[in-house]
C-alpha cells in the first residue's frame, strides 16, 4: 500500500453517525497517509452514515466533501483546499469539471489509457494507470456528451445531466473471435474458434524468405515509426475509432492547437500549422512552416518548409522544401527540394532535388537532380542527372547523365551506359547492354590492320562498337628468316563506334558503322592519329550463334604531319587517295577507299 499513491488505496469502511473530522480521521488510519487541512473548511455540522466496499480514497472523499474541497496527494500526504470559485466567464460558458474512474465491467478492474473526450469542443483526457480521469467541459448549452474509448472495448457514451461532476463507468471488453475459411467441394464453411492460448508455430529462419524492396524499408523504417508514439495524442489515435472534423484548425506544434489532444483523430478543411501538425487528414488545403503530419488522406494542396508526410492518399499539389513522404496511392504533382518517397501507385508529376522512389506501379514524369527508383511497372519519363533504375516493366523513355536500369522497357534509354534485360525501341548511349539483345565478338582484317577485334553491343537498331586493332612491323612483307626487323616498333589502334544493323532477308543483315580509331607507334601516340571509317558491308548468319562479314569502307585519316614520330600506316601497298585535304592549323585528312572482312560469335 505504501507504493499506492494515497488517494488511490482501496479501503473497505462503514461510518455511523460520526462528525465529519471524526470520519476524515478514521479514513486516514484505515488507509495510512496523514490529513493536511484547515478545520475551518469543512464543516463542523456535518454528521456521516456511509458504508463504503471497495473504494479508493478519492471516490469516499468525493462522496464526503464533494466538489466544494479539493484533495491533493503529496507523498503519503492529502492535502484539502477550498476549492476556487468560478469565473464569471466559467459561469457564463457553463465550465465544468468531471472526474472518475473507468473500470473493466467483467472484472471491476481499473483501466488505464481511456480516451475521455467530448466530440463538440475536441477536449478531451486520457485515464492514468488507476483509471482516474479528470476532464474540464466548456458547456454553453448546459448539456453535453462524454464518450470513452479504448481499443479492445466497446464505445460508451454518457449525457451529463446538469449538476454531474463525478462519474465511475463501466466498459465491456470486444469479443473475439478468430475465423478459419475450409473448403468444402465447390463452397466455402465458416468455422469460429475462440482465441488460441497457446504458442503458434514458428518456422524456422530459414524457411522464410528474406527478399526486401524499397517499399519494405520505408513501410518499416518511417511509416511503422509513429513519432509520437509516447504522446498521450497517440493513446487517442489508437482508441478512437470514429473521424471528427473540422472546418478550420490552427496550431503551433501537434497538439498544441484548436483539436488540442484529439488533433491525429480530426480531418481538418483547412489547415494553418505554424511550425507543424498533426491530423486524421486535410479536405481541402494545409500549410506548415516546417512540416505536415496526416495519418489519412489529404487534398487538394499541402505545403510545408520542410517536409509532409502523409499515411493515406494524397491528390492535388504537394510541395515540401526537403520532402514529401506518402503511404498509399498519390494522383498529385510533388515537388520536393530533396525527395519524394511513396509506397503505392503514383500518377503524376514528381520533381525532386535529390530523388524520387515508388513503391508500386505508377504513371507520369519523374525528375531528380541525383536519381529515380521505380520498383514495380511504370509508364513515363524518368530524367535524372545520375541514374535512372526501374526494376519491372517499363513503357517510357529513360533519360540520365549517367546510367539507365531497366528490366524491360518499350521505348527508349538515354544515357552514358544503358543496362536492359530486354527492350523494344532503342538505347542511345556511350555502351548500351540489353541481355537479351544483339552481342557480337568480332575478328577482322582491312587494309591497314590485319587483326582486328571488337564487341558490338545494343540492339540491331543502334549498338555501340569497341574495338582495337594490330599490325605487327616486325616483319618487312618478307617471309625469310633475313627479313626480320626488329627495330620496327607495332602500330596498333583503338577506337569507338556506333552502327546499326536492319534485316534484310531472315539470313542477311545490312551493316552501316561509323568508328573513330586512335592510331599509335610503339606504346602510345601524342599526337592527333584518327583513322575514321564508315563502313558499309553484309552480315552472312551462316549459324545461330556465327556469321560473316564483308563490305567496303571510306576511310578518312587526320594526323599532324609535323609530328615526326607518327605511325607508318601503309607498309605493304599504298592505296590511291581520293582526296588529300591540309588545313588550316597544319592538319591533315587523307581519304581512301577499303574494304573489310570478318567473322562474329555471339
Amino acid at each position: 500500500m505504501a507504493q499506492t499513491p494515497p488517494l488511490e488505496r482501496t479501503v473497505n469502511i462503514t461510518f455511523q453517525d460520526v462528525q465529519i473530522d471524526v470520519a476524515l480521521s478514521r479514513l486516514a488510519q484505515e488507509a495510512k497517509f496523514i490529513f493536511s487541512y484547515s478545520p475551518s473548511i469543512l464543516n463542523s455540522n456535518q454528521v456521516v452514515t456511509s458504508e463504503f466496499r471497495d473504494k479508493t480514497v478519492r471516490e469516499i472523499l468525493n462522496r464526503l466533501l464533494g466538489e466544494s474541497i479539493n484533495a491533493k496527494g503529496k507523498g503519503n500526504y492529502i492535502i484539502l483546499t477550498k476549492a476556487a470559485p468560478l469565473t464569471k466567464k466559467e459561469i457564463v460558458n457553463n465550465t465544468v469539471t468531471i472526474t472518475g474512474y473507468v473500470t473493466n465491467v467483467n472484472t471491476d478492474e481499473k483501466i488505464a489509457e481511456v480516451s475521455v473526450y467530448d466530440k463538440k469542443s475536441l477536449t478531451a483526457a486520457i485515464t492514468d494507470q488507476f483509471g482516474f480521469f479528470k476532464i474540464t467541459l466548456t458547456v454553453p448549452d448546459k448539456e453535453a456528451a462524454l464518450y470513452f474509448s479504448k481499443r479492445d472495448y466497446v464505445d460508451t457514451v454518457i449525457v451529463l445531466s446538469e449538476g454531474t461532476q463525478f462519474v465511475n463507468i463501466a466498459l465491456q471488453p470486444e469479443e473475439k473471435v478468430i475465423v478459419e475459411v475450409l473448403p468444402v467441394y465447390d463452397t466455402l464453411q465458416v468455422v469460429t474458434k475462440p482465441p488460441v492460448t497457446g504458442i503458434p508455430e514458428v518456422l524456422n529462419e530459414s524457411d522464410r524468405p528474406e527478399r526486401k524492396t524499397i517499399r519494405d524499408f520505408f513501410q518499416e523504417k518511417v511509416f511503422s515509426k509513429n513519432i509520437f508514439s509516447r504522446k498521450k495524442g497517440n493513446v487517442n489515435v489508437n482508441n478512437i475509432k470514429d473521424t471528427l472534423y473540422r472546418d478550420f484548425q490552427v496550431s503551433i506544434l501537434p497538439f498544441m492547437g484548436t483539436n488540442h489532444k484529439l488533433s491525429g483523430n480530426v480531418v481538418n478543411g483547412l489547415s494553418l500549422n505554424v511550425l507543424g501538425g498533426y491530423s486524421m487528414g486535410t479536405d481541402k488545403a494545409e500549410l506548415g512552416g516546417l512540416f505536415n503530419i496526416d495519418r489519412g488522406d489529404v487534398r487538394y494542396a499541402q505545403v510545408a518548409g520542410l517536409f509532409n508526410t502523409v499515411g493515406g492518399e494524397t491528390e492535388g499539389v504537394q510541395l515540401a522544401g526537403l520532402g514529401n513522404l506518402t503511404r498509399r496511392n498519390v494522383n498529385a504533382v510533388q515537388f520536393a527540394g530533396l525527395f519524394n518517397a511513396n509506397l503505392g501507385q503514383v500518377h503524376g508529376v514528381q520533381f525532386a532535388g535529390l530523388f524520387n522512389v515508388n513503391g508500386r506501379v505508377s504513371t507520369g514524369t519523374q525528375v531528380a537532380g541525383l536519381f529515380n527508383v521505380q520498383p514495380a511497372n511504370y509508364t513515363g519519363v524518368q530524367a535524372a542527372g545520375l541514374f535512372n533504375v526501374a526494376t519491372n516493366q517499363t513503357h517510357g523513355t529513360q533519360i540520365a547523365g549517367l546510367i539507365n536500369f531497366a528490366h524491360n522497357i518499350n521505348g527508349a534509354q538515354i544515357g552514358v551506359i544503358n543496362f536492359a534485360d530486354s527492350i523494344r525501341g532503342v538505347p542511345l548511349g556511350l555502351i548500351s547492354f540489353v541481355s537479351r539483345g544483339y552481342h557480337k565478338i568480332e575478328l577482322s582484317a582491312d587494309e591497314v590492320f590485319y587483326a582486328n577485334a571488337a564487341f558490338r553491343t545494343g540492339v540491331r537498331q543502334f549498338y555501340n562498337i569497341l574495338q582495337a586493332g594490330i599490325k605487327p612491323e616486325s616483319l618487312d612483307g618478307s617471309l625469310s628468316p633475313s627479313s626480320l626487323n626488329p627495330s620496327q616498333e607495332n602500330v596498333w589502334s583503338f577506337g569507338y563506334g556506333i552502327g546499326t544493323a536492319p534485316k534484310l532477308t531472315k539470313w542477311l543483315y545490312l551493316n552501316i558503322d561509323l568508328t573513330s580509331n586512335h592510331v599509335n607507334k610503339g606504346s602510345f601516340t601524342n599526337s592527333i592519329s584518327l583513322l575514321n571509317k564508315l563502313y558499309l558491308g553484309f552480315d552472312f548468319q551462316v549459324a545461330k550463334k556465327f556469321s560473316i562479314t564483308a563490305g567496303a569502307t571510306l576511310n578518312g585519316y587526320i594526323s599532324d604531319p609535323s609530328y615526326t614520330e607518327n605511325p607508318t600506316l601503309f607498309t605493304d601497298f599504298s592505296p590511291n587517295l581520293i582526296k588529300s585535304h591540309s588545313f588550316s592549323n597544319g592538319k591533315q585528312l587523307d581519304m581512301w577507299w577499303g574494304g573489310k572482312v570478318g567473322i562474329r560469335f555471339l
